[in-house]
Order: C-alpha cells, then sequence, then structure tokens
C-alpha cells in the first residue's frame, strides 16, 4: 500500500481508494482528519440543503399568500366594476326613459300651442 496526497491509501495492484482505519493506517492522524472533514462535510452540506429548502419554501409561502391577496384585490376589483356596470345600465334605461318623456312633452306642448294659437285667433276675429 501507498498513500496518493497523504490521504487515502491505495492498493497497488487495483488503483482503488481503501477506506482507512485509524487503527489500520501509516498515519493515524491524517486518517482521523480526513475522516473527520468528510463527516463535517456532509454535515455542512446537509445543513446547506436544509437552509436552501427553508429559503425555497418560505418563498413559496410568499408567492402563495401574494397570489391570495392579488386574487382577493381582483375579486373586489370585479364586484365593483360590476356594481358600475348595473348603474350604467340603470343610467342608461332612465335616459330612454327622459327621451321618450321628453318627446311626449313636445308633442303636449305644440298641441297646446296650436291650441292656444287657434283660440286667439277666434278671440281676434
Amino acid at each position: 500500500m501507498f498513500f496518493t496526497a497523504g490521504i487515502h491509501p491505495v492498493r497497488a495492484n487495483d488503483q482503488e481508494p481503501v477506506m482507512s482505519n485509524i487503527f489500520t493506517s501509516r498515519d493515524p492522524a491524517t486518517a482521523v482528519v480526513a475522516q473527520t472533514g468528510a463527516m463535517f462535510t456532509m454535515l455542512a452540506a446537509g445543513a446547506v440543503n436544509a437552509h436552501m429548502s427553508g429559503i425555497q419554501a418560505m418563498r413559496q409561502a410568499r408567492e402563495s399568500n401574494n397570489s391570495h391577496v392579488l386574487r382577493s384585490q381582483l375579486d373586489a376589483a370585479i364586484a365593483y366594476s360590476e356594481t358600475l356596470m348595473q348603474l350604467a345600465e340603470n343610467q342608461a334605461a332612465e335616459i330612454v326613459r327622459l327621451k321618450a318623456e321628453n318627446e311626449r312633452l313636445k308633442v303636449t306642448a305644440r298641441t297646446h300651442y296650436e291650441s292656444a294659437r287657434r283660440l286667439a285667433a277666434k278671440v281676434a276675429a
């Protein structure tokens, strides 16, 4: 056996790394450091992964909340526009009714005016 980069022993015949053991290693301190470093690396990677998952969950929750707020605002805007539409329809119907009333009053006024002229012409004659 010989060491590559001073950390993992390698068998000379097949070049596959062998897990070093502090009891069988020529340099037990290096084996402990390597194994401890590997453990802390995995723990750190797990912590980073958990942190990133938490951030992603927080973003999704924020987006979901924003979506609910926007949906609520949209519903309020739709309800308000429907109210305005009903008001506009009622006002349009009132305008049509008033135009018809105006035409009826014009005819009535013209009839009274002509009656008054005829009566005045009879009185003057």
